[in-house]
């Protein structure tokens, strides 16, 4: 699934059958590379961080989480945080471990199973997701070779 089509997807809390929200960005991690939270935009709440560990199921109308209990405020959320909103990687440029550019992160293709990023969409070209290093308030950056 693309993160394209994910997001504005509502986020429902399975105990009350509440929609909390809407998912509006993601956070990812490399090595594995996998998204690691979701950025949501939640009701009368602001923003809020969802771990993964907290999506009980993906589905193709409505993402279904855990608990409540475990929603972070991100005006909460440090800087430096990985979870922190600006560590989005939609929009950013993606550079190599070797300084080259590659283009900027136009989309994600994942696994809404498991989160694991199959690819990351660029404009220079897709890479493969097992490329991926780490991503941060700047840029995201992968290696030269899977």
């Amino acid at each position: 699934m693309l993160l394209s089509q994910a997001v504005g997807r509502p986020v429902v809390n399975v105990t009350t059958a509440e929609t909390i929200g809407t998912v509006t960005g993601c956070f990812v991690s490399g090595r594995p590379a996998r998204i690691t939270a979701l950025h949501l935009n939640t009701r009368g709440h602001g923003g809020h961080i969802l771990t993964w560990d907290n999506v009980r199921s993906f589905g193709q109308d409505a993402v279904i989480i855990r608990s409540m209990e475990k929603l972070r405020p991100d005006k909460h959320i440090d800087s430096q945080d990985p979870a922190h909103p600006s560590h989005d990687p939609i929009g950013k440029p993606v550079l190599t471990e070797t300084g080259e550019l590659h283009g900027t992160v136009e989309d994600i293709d994942f696994d809404q199973q498991t989160g694991h990023i199959q690819r990351l969409v660029a404009t220079e070209g897709d890479m493969p997701g097992e490329t991926l290093l780490g991503s941060g308030s700047y840029a995201v950056v992968t290696s030269t070779t899977t």
